[in-house]
Order: C-alpha cells, then sequence, then structure tokens
C-alpha cells in the first residue's frame, strides 16, 4: 500500500494530468461508499489492482509455494500485447497497480516497458522483488520508469539469517544492488521510487530488528516489518495442489511443527489466529471468527493468464473467479461467483451459490 504523501502525490497528478484523473476520484469515492455498505453488486471498480506478469520466480524463500515446488497453474508471462490490452482498460478507475503476485517480476524481459506504459496513465506503481534477477548497471533505467514504490524482500541483517529464510543467494550481492538503485535515485534527482525492505519476522531474525533500522538508514531507504505467514492453509494439498492422504491429527502436528520452527518467541510479532492454533493443539480457527475481509470491496487479483482470484492468498487454479482475457474486467468483477463471494464474507450465502475460496476462510490469510 502507499503511504498518505504518495497518495496525496497520486491524487494530484490524476487530477492534473490524466484524462481519467475524475472519473477515477469519482468512482473512489463510490467504492467508498460500496466498502461501507457491503453491497453484492457493485458500480464501482477495483481502484487496486495486481497483475502477475509472471508467476516464475527464481527465489529460494522457506515458506513461499513457489519455492516449495508447488504447482498452480502452468508457469508462463504475460504477453505485452494482453498486458497493454489489459492496462487500457483498467485506466478509468485503477488508482494502483502492483505488478507482481506469484512470481519475480524482474524475469519479465518487459517489465520496465510495463512500468513505463502503466505510469504513462499517471496510475502508482509498485513491484515487490528480491532483486536476484536485477543487474546495478539497470539502476537508473529502474528510476527512470518512474516506478514509485520498490519492495524488495531482505529478511535478515546477517547472511545466517538471510539464508535460513533464503538459502542459496547471498545477502551482500543484494545489498550492493539496493545501494546501486538508492544512489541511482540521488543522482538522478528523482523522489521515486520509494524503496523499502520487507522484514519478515521469524525465529531466525527477530534479534535483529534494531541492525535492520540502521541498515536501512546506511543505505537511504525505508524498511517494513511483516508477520509470517506459514501459509498452513496448503497443508492438505501436495505439490500439484491434490488433497493428500493427511488425517486431521497429522495436519495438526505439521501445523504445530511450522509454528514451532518458524515464528518468532515475540509475541509481539505473532498473528493471533497462529496464537489461537498453539493454544489449541494445532486445530484451526473456525470460519468467521476474524472475518473483517475487504479485499472483494476493492481490489483484484489478475494472474499472467488472465484469471482472477479473489486475494493475494488464493494460489490453487481452481479458485479462479473469472478470466479477463475471455471477458471483460467489469463483467468478472461482477460475476456470480465474485457476487458469492462478497455474500459469503457477510455471512449470508444463498442456497443457490456457488462454492467459493471465502467459504472455507476465517477471514485472515493462514
Amino acid at each position: 500500500m502507499e503511504d498518505q504523501p504518495g497518495k496525496l502525490r497520486t491524487v494530484w497528478r490524476e487530477l492534473t494530468g490524466s484524462p481519467y484523473g475524475i472519473s477515477r476520484a469519482v468512482n473512489a469515492a463510490i467504492v467508498a461508499l460500496q466498502r461501507k455498505l457491503r453491497t453484492e453488486y457493485l458500480v464501482g471498480m477495483p481502484t487496486h489492482i495486481a497483475i502477475e506478469v509472471t508467476n516464475r520466480c527464481n527465489g529460494t524463500c522457506m515458506l513461499c509455494p513457489v519455492a516449495e515446488g508447488r504447482h498452480s497453474r502452468p508457469l508462463g508471462h504475460i504477453s505485452w500485447k494482453a498486458f497493454r490490452k489489459l492496462v487500457d482498460e483498467i485506466s478509468a478507475y485503477a488508482r494502483f497497480v502492483g505488478l507482481y503476485n506469484w512470481g519475480e517480476p524482474l524475469l519479465h524481459r518487459r517489465i520496465y516497458d510495463m512500468i513505463y506504459y502503466v505510469k504513462a496513465r499517471r496510475i502508482y506503481t509498485k513491484i515487490s522483488t528480491n532483486l536476484h534477477a536485477f543487474h546495478a548497471r539497470d539502476a537508473e533505467r529502474l528510476v527512470e520508469t518512474g516506478l514509485d514504490d520498490l519492495a524488495i524482500s531482505l529478511h535478515g541483517t546477517s547472511e545466517e539469517s538471510y539464508q535460513a529464510y533464503q538459502p542459496h543467494h547471498r545477502l551482500d550481492g543484494v545489498l550492493r544492488k539496493i545501494k546501486a538503485i538508492a544512489e541511482a535515485r540521488s543522482r538522478l534527482g528523482s523522489k521515486t521510487p520509494n524503496i523499502h525492505l520487507g522484514f519478515i519476522v521469524n525465529r531466525h531474525n527477530e534479534r535483529e530488528i534494531g541492525k535492520l533500522r540502521q541498515l536501512a538508514e546506511s543505505l537511504d531507504v525505508d524498511f517494513y516489518l511483516e508477520h509470517t505467514s506459514l501459509n498452513l492453509r496448503l497443508l492438505p494439498f501436495d505439490r500439484n495442489m491434490n488433497r493428500r492422504e493427511a488425517g486431521e491429527a497429522q495436519l495438526c502436528r505439521e501445523r504445530l511443527a511450522s509454528i514451532e520452527n518458524w515464528l518468532p518467541r515475540n509475541g509481539g510479532h505473532v498473528f493471533s489466529w497462529y496464537q489461537y492454533i498453539r493454544d489449541h493443539d494445532g486445530r484451526l480457527p473456525p470460519v468467521g471468527k476474524w472475518y473483517k475481509c475487504i479485499a472483494p470491496w476493492y481490489q483484484t487479483i489478475i494472474c499472467w493468464d488472465g484469471d482472477v482470484n479473489l486475494c493475494c492468498g488464493s494460489f490453487d487454479r481452481r479458485h479462479s473467479v473469472g478470466n479477463v482475457f475471455e471477458e471483460s474486467v467489469r463483467k468478472v468483477w461482477n460475476s456470480r461467483l465474485y457476487q458469492a463471494a462478497r455474500r459469503s464474507i457477510r455471512n449470508r450465502r444463498r442456497s443457490s451459490d456457488p462454492w467459493v475460496l471465502c467459504n472455507q476462510c476465517p477471514g485472515i490469510l493462514l
């Protein structure tokens, strides 16, 4: 998400430099009202859109289903033609576009062109990257795209803690690349991108938060702390996302083992629902216990092949609610599946509603 100054700059650029400025402002007001009323059919369109330019990744993050070798859909990249058509369609209402989801965006050979294309429409643009595919010689090129926000996965301030979460990659190489980007930004006199170090607090790095602050300051970048997500919802499935033979007792043991191996000892950096699982011998919280999700009212996730996911936690292709390469974003946004998801979150499911992922979600990303 963008910071408040970033939001204000975006609004100003929209109103003064984009032919869609007024329509986006009106749409945002409608979306805010719809979020409050929790209507099922939406007149307003999503203001925040993630476009997964690729689902390929060269990372090795220990808790990521991609790094675990899970396969939900074929690996691929969105085509340049399909990307441009999609961006043209959403330009009238999108205020934030993230070019990432279940993959490393810098692996797409046209990622810089894509950032330029979105930014030319005065849309706040962000990528999240591990920087493994980045070359320091491209630092000025990246800055010149106009990218607003660059989030960098950096889950350790020492080689030991960094490689505990991202094995087979070295921290010092990533730090050199971050320094090159920050220096290029300064050299070009640019205020963007806003560079953040994303730090997932876990058992191996929880004592390094103080060092992280010092590191960020030395690099002239920002940082943010994230709670660890264990992706426990995927434990019942094999690498092909087919249900495996594992009873509830076994799954409870596996959940507790993952909690013990990864969660920090400082409870202030642990999601409350993991505390619930630990306190209830590995059992999951009941559906709806923390149901405060508002994602289906303002954002959508578009995979590289056009499939649409309800949220960033959706991994299985079978959970898609439509395809924007086969029908318009507007039609998918108000599809039978999307409306069923909104009713499910409101605990107003109808007997005729199709099954959607929200039916089994406790309102949190487990």
